[in-house]
């Protein structure tokens, strides 16, 4: 099977006249930028298998193969295989390196976008859902890129849902200890099926589709879904009900000029809901984003080091700009603000490894991490027109009554630069900036910080 041969019109076509498919409706609207998302321990190995393709290997066999192993329980594994359309055949390592060579920063997208509408399904495991191409196109926010005509973004969508259908999953994997184990082993199975539809566009002479103006990606959910996404098996001890939330923001980022701003915010959005304290070691997230080596090159040689210290703080500075921020934070005690985005002092001797070695706490845009900590039912964010929900999702969003122009006049009062107040805060100035221009939704330990410091009464 060579990949390349691939095209989009090869692959499913409709008659010539029929009726577009039901479709699930957008993830995001105006005022609801957040949509559940599933999380679960094979959604965030295989966001690794299309991240990290280094990390690919062979096994005995010389078949292609990606291990996930638990932090702290060695016994829970994932494995991952490359398999043929239709029947599952797993691939040796000349013909799967076709697939994983098209894993990516686009397929970890729609990853996450087939994850979210998962989570709208009563039974994903019996499920299937159908997404309209030109939808998927707008929120990767790809309607304003004017370098691919329409037919070409449908084709890059096309191939990475191909992509996506042809990465398997067998796990061995039990959640919890003594009584309170829960079984999630999961054979070997597809992680997301996938078809993909064209329409429109004129037959050609041997009665293919030319440049059709639609696709339909019709996805059904594998079975991976029953141990770690089922909300009844999870209500009698059976199973597990794992998801978290997806911003719209993220999927927008640009690959090709914030790339590890792209690829630390989907790392964060799968990691969010377990690692809940949002604080790491610069290096343990280097090491989660880019290979082993890159970072060794790093520390032996000064203009590598001076290079990802540089992508590292456009990174941090990408997310804190978003128009729904991700809340960052430095450790004063590990973290000098010389080594800080937007710092313009000199930076000591044997930095790059005291930027390892520093402490960042890195939250999920407001009001995410609220929601993380209540719980709150996935089905109240749903996009429904029902007057209750509507009601919900108001009062859990609603943003604080700390405005910016109180910050900005504040701050004045104490003789503060944003530079000042951004130290204090543990964040980059761009972040008290866009707070002060209300373009910020604060959190709520945010907000208490900043009435602390600036003295500004309830």
């Amino acid at each position: 099977m060579i990949f390349e041969n691939v095209r989009l019109k090869n692959l499913v076509q409709a008659p010539k006249v029929q009726h577009p498919p039901q479709t699930e409706p957008t993830l995001f609207e105006s005022n609801r930028p957040f949509t559940p998302a599933a999380t679960a321990a094979p959604m965030v190995s295989s966001l690794q298998a299309q991240l990290r393709k280094d990390r690919w290997g062979k096994d005995a066999s010389g078949l292609a193969y990606f291990l996930h192993q638990a932090k702290g329980k060695s016994s829970n594994i994932i494995e991952h295989y490359i398999t043929t359309p239709g029947k599952i055949t797993i691939l040796p390592w000349d013909e799967a390196i076709q697939i994983i060579d098209k894993f990516g920063l686009l397929t970890a997208k729609l990853h996450l976008i087939f994850a979210a509408h998962t989570m709208r399904q009563d039974k994903a495991w019996e499920s299937h859902f159908t997404l309209k191409g030109s939808d998927i196109i707008a929120e990767l926010g790809w309607d304003k890129r004017t370098d691919l005509n329409k037919f070409q973004k449908l084709n890059e969508v096309a191939k990475a849902a191909f992509a996506l259908g042809c990465l398997t999953i067998q796990a061995t994997w039990v959640e919890g200890w003594d009584r309170k184990r829960v079984e999630c082993s999961v054979q070997t199975s597809r992680m997301w099926e996938t078809l993909v539809e064209v329409r429109g566009g004129q037959l050609n002479l041997k009665g293919k589709i030319d440049e059709p103006t639609e696709v339909y990606i019709t996805v059904r959910p594998g079975l991976w879904t029953y141990a770690f996404l089922n909300k009844a098996g999870y209500e009698a001890k059976k199973a597990l009900y794992q998801f978290g939330y997806l911003a719209q923001d993220i999927l927008k980022i640009d690959p090709y000029h914030d790339e590890l701003a792209l690829r630390l915010g989907l790392h964060l959005t799968l990691e969010s809901r377990f690692h809940t304290s949002g604080t790491y070691k610069v290096q343990t997230l280097l090491e989660a984003l880019l290979p082993q080596t890159d970072i060794n090159e790093a520390i032996e040689n000064r203009d590598k080091a001076y290079k990802l210290t540089n992508r590292w703080n456009h990174a941090l500075e990408v997310l804190s700009e978003l128009k729904r921020a991700f809340q960052i934070e430095f450790d004063p005690a590990t973290y000098p603000e010389q080594l800080r985005p937007g710092s313009k002092a000199r930076k000591p001797r044997g930095y790059f490894e005291r930027l390892l070695a520093a402490k960042i706490t890195i939250h999920p845009p407001a009001p995410i991490p609220e929601l993380l900590a209540a719980k709150t039912d996935p089905k109240l964010v749903l996009p429904k027109s029902n007057p209750a929900i509507q009601t919900v999702n108001s009062s859990t969003t609603t943003s604080t009554e700390l405005t910016g122009e109180q910050i900005r006049l504040a701050r004045q009062a104490k003789g503060w630069s944003q530079v000042k107040l951004a130290g204090w805060l543990g964040v980059t100035q761009a972040f008290v900036s866009n707070i002060e221009k209300g373009n910020r939704t604060l959190s709520k330990e945010m907000e208490a910080k900043l009435r602390k410091l600036l003295d500004i009464q309830d």
